[in-house]
């Protein structure tokens, strides 16, 4: 009588600790799918975290080597975990825009590497409990021209589809383009007309110009052009000469430097910026790397 018992909990165990493996080996895939997504890495990687998990498991935990087997990381695999884990994250932010009581929104254009313009919009808003929402509500390509009438459709097309309520909108913050911030043709001013048409107060709405309005205040008023003159043409000197390029390298990999090369200056104030840290962080190592090049720089002498 005891073993026809304990008979049917024998079964059900049988069957419960597989599918509770196989839950947890696709609880894994999903993870490691979105650090692969985070650290913008290619699909097929999965493949090589596979084996290199298979390695582990074989030497450190060879009874449960089989359990690391169940974990699906091929390309298509990874792809769809990634498909599925960010339509998950459009669910959550939809939900979370219908509940909030005001929004601000923010707006960079920029252009990727196939010379395509990327529409950048971010989402500020607060609900009725004073929970602040901020994320990045969708990132948009604008495939033929980029006027404020091409970027306005672009806009109102993403509020559709997240369902934003336009009379909840308070503020925008944009950049100081013409496209932007045009007069007649701008942004803002088709935006603002648009919600005049829908009946909405679109004097009360803020502008903002400048979504990083400290650094470009700071570049219009501060003079370092003879600061970065010389920044230029000391990188300019190491970087664009492959032989000392080189050697710069290997000399701070020999002194076990913090950092392994200076950054080009570009014109973005930005870019610029990263390029002065760099160049003060590593201002000893370039000093002594100058001095055994017979490069005579009296500016990094003086302690000033």
């Amino acid at each position: 009588m005891l073993s026809l018992k304990q008979e049917p909990i024998c079964q059900q165990v049988m069957f419960t600790k597989p599918i509770q493996d196989s839950e947890t080996a696709t609880e894994v895939s999903y993870e490691i799918s979105r650090m692969i997504a985070k650290r913008s890495r290619p699909f097929n990687d999965g493949d090589f975290v596979k084996e290199c998990i298979e390695i582990a498991a074989k030497k450190m935990c060879p009874e449960a080597a089989k359990k690391f087997e169940k974990i699906q990381l091929n390309r298509m695999t990874i792809q769809r975990r990634i498909i599925s884990l960010s339509g998950n994250i459009a669910e959550q932010l939809n939900e979370k825009t219908k509940i909030i009581e005001f929004f601000s929104l923010a707006l960079d254009k920029s252009t990727d590497i196939s010379s395509t313009a990327q529409l950048l919009i971010f989402i500020r808003g607060v609900t009725q409990d004073f929970e602040v929402l901020e994320e990045l509500l969708g990132m948009c390509s604008l495939k033929g021209q980029t006027r404020g009438v091409d970027i306005l459709n672009v806009l109102l097309d993403e509020c559709s589809k997240t369902h934003l309520d336009l009379s909840k909108l308070s503020g925008v913050a944009t950049d100081g383009a013409p496209s932007m911030i045009g007069v007649n043709s701008g942004l803002v001013t088709l935006l603002k007309k648009h919600l005049q048409e829908k009946n909405i107060k679109a004097e009360d709405l803020m502008q903002f110009h400048c979504i990083i309005q400290q650094e470009a205040l700071c570049s219009k008023k501060i003079e370092f052009q003879n600061v970065m003159k010389v920044v230029v043409s000391t990188v300019n000197f190491i970087k664009s000469r492959e032989l000392n390029h080189r050697q710069f390298k290997q000399f701070l990999d020999d002194i076990e430097s913090e950092y392994g090369d200076l950054l080009y200056y570009t014109v973005r104030w930005l870019s610029r910026g990263l390029t002065l840290e760099r160049f003060l962080n590593l201002i000893e190592e370039i000093g002594i790397f100058l001095a055994e090049k017979q490069r005579d720089v009296p500016e990094l002498k003086n302690p000033d």
